[in-house]
C-alpha cells in the first residue's frame, strides 16, 4: 500500500510539474505578443477587406450591366468573354456610328460628375492613392469613393478603354483612410490602412490575393523598395476581399488557358528578346499616355468637364474602325490564348489600345490602366511569338505562353512592380508554370524602363518619401559616426587654459579662423566653451580686460556636452537640440582627454546630405 501511494504521489507530482511547464510556455508565449495590436489589425484589415470586396463586386455588376445595355443592345456589339465565360463568339458593332454620339455624351456626364464633386476621382485612381500616401498623410476624402465608383462604371460600361484596378484601389484606400480618421489613429496607421485598402481592392477584383497584397506594398516606389510594415494587414484584407468577390461573382480565374511547363532553356533567348520588345512598347505607351494629357488635353481652351467628352469622341472615331479597343479588352486576350487572332488584327490592336486608353483616361475620365496594359503587353507577346515562329521556329515559344509572359513582363516595367506583376498574372491565369521566363522578362523590362512609369506619383524609395522623412533622418544619422567626420574637421584645435588672461585670449581668438574654443583646467578637463561672440561682447568694456580670464567668459561645462569619435551623429544632433549649441568638442576618449576636433551643426547636415546622395547613386 505504501508503495502504491508513493507511486501515485510521484505521478501526481509529475503531472503538476508538466502542467507548470505548459503554463510557463503559454505565459511566455502570451508575454511575447501584443494581443491588443494583433486583434486590432486583424479587425481593421477584415473590415477593409469586406468593404473593398463589396465595392469590387458592385463595380463588376455595374460595368457589366451598363455595358450590356449600351454596347450590347444599343450599339449591337458583343466582344468575346474571358475566363469561365470565355467564348469565341463575338459580333458587331452593328450600329457602330452610334458610338460617335454615345461616347461623347457619357464622357460629358463623367466630366461633370468628377469636376463638380471630386476632381481627384479623374484619371486612373491608383496614382491619386500613391500621391495621398506620400504627400497627403494618407488622407482620401470620403466622397471620392462613391464618385469614383459611379464615374468608373459610366466610363468603362460605355466602352471606355480603361480597367478596374484604379477604381477599386481608390475605393479600398478611401475606406481605409476614413476608418483611420473615425478611430482617430496615427498618421502612420492611416497610411498602413490605405495600403491595405489598395491590396483588398486589387486582390479581390482580379482573383489575385497574394499579387494584390504585393502590388500594394510595391507600387508606392519606382525602385526596389517596399512598404513591408503593411504586408500583413494587406494580406489579410486581400484574402477577405478575394473571398467576398469570388463568392458573389465566381471563383474561376480571370483567364482560362492550358499552358505547358517551361522545359526548353533555349527559349530563354527568345524571352530575352521579348523583354526588349516589351520595353520599347512600354516606353512608347507611357510617353503617349502622359503626352496626350500634357500636350493635347491640357492645352485645350475648354472647361475641364468638356475634355472627357472630346476624349470620348476621339475614342469613338478610333473604335468605328477598330472596335476591339473598346472596354477592358480581356475577351480579346482570352480569344488570343485559345484560338488566336489574325496577326494584322494584333498589329492594329497595339497602337489602337495605346491611343484608346490615352483618349479615355488622359482626357479626365475615370478608370484604371492595369487592364489596358495587360492587353498591350499580351498582344505584343502574341505578335512576337507569331513572327518568331516564321523567322526562327526552333526558338519560338507557344503563343499562349508568350501572351501570359508579355502581360506580366509589360506591366512590371511600366508600373515598376516586377514581383507583384508576375504573381498577379500567374494567379489570374491559374498557373505558375511560366514563372521562370516571366521572372526574366519582368527583370529586363524593369531595368530598361527605369525612369518611365505609369504612376508618376511614385518616388524612388522610402528615403525619398515624405512619409518616411523623420524615420530615415534618424536611421541615416545613426549609421554615421563622429569618426566619419574627423578627416574633414579641423585637426589642430586651439584650446584655452581656464586661467589665460583676456588679452592673450584676444590674440588667439582673432588670430585664426576658429570660432569656438574649448576651455580646460590644469588636468585638461573641459570646463566650458568660449565663442568668438562672447569675446566681442567684452571688447566694448576695456576697463575689465585685466580682471578677466578665459574661464570667466566661457559657457559653463554644465551646459556644454562633449562627443567621442565612436558617437553616432544622431547623438550629436540630440546634444545640439537639447543645449541649443552649434558646435561641440570632440575628445579622444572619455575625460580627462585631449580635444581632437570640433563638430559643427553644418558638418552633420553636410554628412547627412552626402549620405542621401550616395544612397541614391547606389540605387
Amino acid at each position: 500500500m505504501a508503495m502504491k501511494e508513493e507511486l501515485r504521489d510521484e505521478e501526481e507530482s509529475g503531472e503538476e510539474s508538466s502542467q507548470r511547464k505548459r503554463g510557463n510556455i503559454l505565459t511566455r508565449f502570451f508575454a511575447r505578443i501584443d494581443l491588443y495590436n494583433f486583434g486590432r489589425w486583424v479587425l481593421l484589415a477584415v473590415a477593409i477587406g469586406i468593404v473593398a470586396g463589396l465595392g469590387a463586386a458592385f463595380l463588376t455588376w455595374g460595368v457589366e450591366g451598363l455595358s450590356g445595355t449600351v454596347l450590347g443592345r444599343i450599339v449591337g456589339f458583343k466582344p468575346p468573354g474571358h475566363g469561365a465565360h470565355g467564348t469565341s463568339e463575338f459580333f458587331g458593332p452593328l450600329h457602330r456610328w452610334y458610338l460617335l454620339l454615345l461616347l461623347p455624351v457619357f464622357g460629358l456626364v463623367v466630366g461633370w460628375l468628377v469636376q463638380t464633386f471630386a476632381p481627384e476621382a479623374e484619371g486612373h485612381g491608383t496614382d491619386a492613392v500613391i500621391q495621398a500616401f506620400h504627400r497627403q498623410r494618407g488622407e482620401v476624402r470620403p466622397r471620392v469613393v462613391p464618385i469614383k465608383l459611379l464615374a468608373s462604371i459610366l466610363t468603362i460600361g460605355a466602352g471606355g478603354s480603361a480597367g478596374r484596378e484604379g477604381p477599386v484601389a481608390q475605393v479600398g484606400a478611401g475606406f481605409g483612410s476614413y476608418l483611420a480618421d473615425f478611430l482617430r489613429l496615427r498618421v502612420r496607421d492611416r497610411r498602413t490602412l490605405v495600403i491595405a485598402g489598395v491590396a483588398a481592392g486589387i486582390g479581390g477584383m482580379f482573383r489575385a490575393p497574394l499579387g494584390g497584397a504585393l502590388f500594394a506594398i510595391e507600387v508606392m516606389y519606382s525602385e526596389n523598395d517596399y512598404e513591408s510594415e503593411a504586408l500583413i494587414p494587406a494580406l489579410i484584407a486581400s484574402i477577405v476581399s478575394y473571398v467576398i468577390v469570388a463568392s458573389l461573382t465566381g471563383w474561376s480565374a480571370i483567364f482560362s488557358t492550358r499552358v505547358g511547363d517551361f522545359k526548353e532553356p533555349k527559349q530563354l533567348l527568345a524571352y530575352f528578346l521579348l523583354g526588349l520588345a516589351l520595353s520599347a512598347v512600354g516606353y512608347v505607351w507611357v510617353k503617349v499616355f502622359y503626352g496626350m494629357r500634357d500636350h493635347f488635353f491640357a492645352r485645350l481652351r475648354v472647361p475641364e468637364m468638356v475634355k472627357p467628352a472630346i476624349g470620348g469622341f476621339l475614342l469613338a472615331c478610333l473604335a468605328v474602325n477598330i472596335p476591339e479597343v473598346l472596354g477592358g479588352g480581356y475577351g480579346w486576350l482570352q480569344l488570343s490564348l485559345v484560338s488566336g487572332l489574325p496577326i494584322l488584327t494584333l498589329l492594329a490592336l497595339i497602337p489602337g489600345k495605346i491611343l484608346a486608353t490615352a483618349f479615355t483616361i488622359s482626357s479626365g475620365q475615370s478608370g484604371g490602366v492595369f487592364a489596358p496594359s495587360l492587353v498591350i503587353g499580351g498582344v505584343t507577346g502574341a505578335v512576337f511569338a507569331e513572327l518568331l515562329a516564321r523567322l526562327a521556329p526552333s526558338m519560338a515559344m507557344p503563343v499562349n505562353a508568350a501572351i501570359l509572359v508579355g502581360m506580366g513582363g509589360f506591366f512590371a516595367g511600366v508600373a515598376r512592380v516586377p514581383i507583384a506583376s508576375l504573381i498577379m498574372v500567374a494567379e489570374m491565369s491559374g498557373s505558375y508554370s511560366l514563372l521562370v521566363p516571366m521572372m526574366l522578362v519582368s527583370s529586363i523590362t524593369f531595368l530598361l524602363n527605369r525612369g518611365v512609369s505609369l504612376y508618376e506619383a511614385q518616388v524612388p524609395g522610402r528615403v525619398d518619401s515624405p512619409a518616411h522623412l523623420g524615420d530615415f533622418q534618424v536611421d541615416i544619422l545613426e549609421r554615421l559616426s563622429v569618426a566619419d567626420l574627423l578627416e574633414d574637421l579641423d585637426g589642430d584645435v586651439i584650446v584655452l587654459d581656464s586661467g589665460m588672461p583676456f588679452r592673450e585670449v584676444v590674440e588667439l581668438v582673432f588670430g585664426g579662423a576658429q570660432s569656438h574654443f574649448p576651455v580646460v583646467d590644469e588636468h585638461e578637463k573641459i570646463v566650458g566653451l568660449l565663442g568668438i561672440n562672447e569675446v566681442r561682447s567684452v571688447m566694448a568694456t576695456p576697463e575689465v580686460w585685466d580682471l578677466l580670464v578665459a574661464g570667466d567668459m566661457c559657457v559653463d561645462a554644465a551646459n556644454v556636452a562633449f562627443v567621442l569619435p565612436t558617437d553616432d551623429l544622431h547623438t550629436v544632433m540630440r546634444h545640439f537640440t537639447a543645449l541649443r549649441l552649434d558646435v561641440l568638442p570632440v575628445l579622444e576618449h572619455a575625460p580627462p582627454s585631449k580635444v581632437i576636433g570640433l563638430v559643427h551643426h553644418h558638418d552633420v547636415m553636410e554628412a547627412y546630405d552626402e549620405e542621401i546622395h550616395r544612397l541614391r547613386q547606389d540605387d
